[in-house]
């Protein structure tokens, strides 16, 4: 990205997106579209985006989103574009699926675990201009934080121009004339490395420039379609005397009931006539389900609106307790009420709680 430092070359230019509804990217009954531009899920007509020219062969543009709970990925998409709307010109690309990024104050992007890579596959993406381009996954990915983050590596490219000038094709933002933090990352290796292009400054001689709006504009157009799992999650405080806060979220089963316990494993599980229970049946489970119950806030309710319920656990304020780094999962099964049997759906564990 060395023209990026070129005071005659800016990464972001106006042109018009004709968008043609077949290339959009539109998802299955059970999925949901994680989008952080502008565009219409399925766009019609003409739309101003903005072409990010310097990203070159190497450099990857990334989106980070949230899904809310645990969740799998089902097909992803980016926009490549052309400068003055030309079709067909063609580049390869690969995708890389990351479970979260931790940002640094100054924009430098952490990358979380690596859950996919097209080219481990011995493969690569074909796209091309004018439009979205859209990838079904072989396999979905599974992103168990929820954060799921859906990065497009430029490997080869036809388009006319070069790194240091810039290229007539790239991939787009929409160029909405804001600058959000935590929902872009631009990777080039061996200059600043990934970060977030609204935070991140760079130096040019004696000042710095921001990336954002001076070489970069609104949000990538890069999509995805994912499936949220049941799945449990919680935020809080570990420690003794802490509370935790937990949501149960059941996608479509509003009014099911539900019922939550904890286990010190997730090792086995234990099968159960309705399917595996993801929590090993230890000591710290038979806890659970006796006189450490009542440290549960909600262990059993209905499913609330949107297929989310709420609970919460009170730490005990026990010594025993204090540095222990005792290890707790959670999960919940749902059913129709008033019967606690079949069970209708068996959650994904939650990420590990760690008391100290």
């Amino acid at each position: 990205m060395s023209q990026l430092w070129s005071a005659s070359t800016r990464l972001v230019c106006s042109l018009v997106l004709t968008a043609v509804p077949a290339l959009a990217q539109v998802c299955g009954s059970t999925e949901v579209l994680l989008k952080n531009d502008i565009l219409p899920a399925v766009p019609s007509g003409s739309y101003a985006v903005g072409l990010v020219r310097g990203l070159c062969v190497g450099e990857a543009a990334m989106g980070v989103f949230n899904a809310g709970a645990s969740c799998k990925v089902k097909a992803v998409s980016v926009m490549f574009g052309h400068r003055i709307g030309t079709n067909g010109i063609t580049a390869l690309a690969d995708i890389e699926i990351y479970d979260g990024v931790t940002f640094q104050p100054n924009g430098q992007a952490q990358l979380g675990t690596l859950l996919f890579q097209l080219t481990k596959n011995s493969s690569n993406l074909q796209i091309q201009s004018h439009g979205i381009n859209t990838y079904t996954l072989p396999t979905p990915v599974r992103v168990p934080s929820g954060r799921p983050v859906i990065g497009f590596r430029m490997l080869f490219t036809t388009a006319a121009g070069s790194c240091s000038a810039g290229y007539d094709a790239n991939f787009c933002c929409d160029a909405a004339n804001t600058c959000t933090p935590g929902r872009n990352i631009l990777d080039a290796p061996g200059q600043f490395g990934a970060v977030d292009p609204a935070v991140y400054r760079v130096t040019q001689g004696p000042i710095t420039i921001p990336l954002c709006p001076v070489y970069f504009n609104g949000d990538w157009i890069i999509r995805c379609c994912v499936e949220p799992e049941v799945s449990m999650t919680w935020s809080g405080n570990p420690t003794p005397g802490g509370v935790l806060s937990f949501v149960f979220y059941a996608p479509g089963e509003d009014g099911n009931g539900y019922f939550a316990t904890l286990s010190g494993g997730i090792k086995s599980g234990w099968q159960s006539p309705w399917g595996l229970f993801p929590l090993d049946p230890d000591p710290v489970f038979d806890c659970f389900l006796g006189p450490c119950a009542v440290t549960l806030i909600g262990r059993t309710g209905t499913i609330g609106t949107g297929g989310r319920s709420f609970g919460g656990m009170a730490i005990p304020n026990s010594p025993i307790l204090k540095n222990s780094g005792l290890q707790l999962y959670g999960a919940f099964v749902t059913f129709k009420q008033p019967n606690f049997t079949p069970w209708i759906s068996v959650s994904a564990p939650s990420q590990v709680i760690t008391i100290n």
